[in-house]
Formats: C-alpha cells, structure tokens, sequence
C-alpha cells in the first residue's frame, strides 16, 4: 500500500511539473494579465491600466507616447497601445 501512495505521489509531482512550462506561455508572448481585460508586455501593470482608462475615455491615438489603435467588433471594442518593445491589450464596451 506504501509502494502505492508513493507511486501515485511521484506520478501527481511529475505531472505537475510538466504542465507549469505550459501555462506560462499561455497568456501569449510575454504577456502579463492585469485584469480587467488588460495584459501587458514590459509596462507594469498600473500603467496598463491607466492608458486602457483613458483610451476608453478620450480615444485619441497617442498616448503617454504610446501609438494607439483599435477594432470594433459589435459592442466590444479591441485595443492595442504600443511604444517600442512595450504593449498594452485591452479591450472595453463601447
């Protein structure tokens, strides 16, 4: 019975291990969720979320430096702010 439980232990950690590689890359390259539909590449998550706020409210193109556009898609709205090697994903109702 020991020989068991410690089998089916070892068989639970080995399957473990192999799927943490698998769920880093899941959110996409490199992203970062920061909830509220946000995820971000190399711009800290509090950043994100205040350029997603004020891009929900203005609309404008450039933002903090950041080139912004964005794709309608019935009553969603997909947005993409990117400045070199940073991005930001959002998307909001319009």
């Amino acid at each position: 019975m020991a020989k068991l439980r410690l089998a089916l232990t070892l068989i639970a950690a080995a399957a473990a291990l192999a799927a943490i590689p698998a769920q880093s890359g899941a959110s996409g390259k490199g992203l970062q969720r920061c909830g509220g539909s946000v995820r971000a590449a190399v711009v800290p998550c509090p950043k994100a979320k205040r350029i997603a706020g004020e891009y929900a409210k203005t609309r404008t193109r450039r933002l903090q430096g950041f080139i912004c556009t964005s794709k309608k898609g019935g009553a969603r709205i997909k947005a993409r702010c990117v400045l070199d090697r940073k991005r930001v994903l959002f998307s909001f109702r319009a």
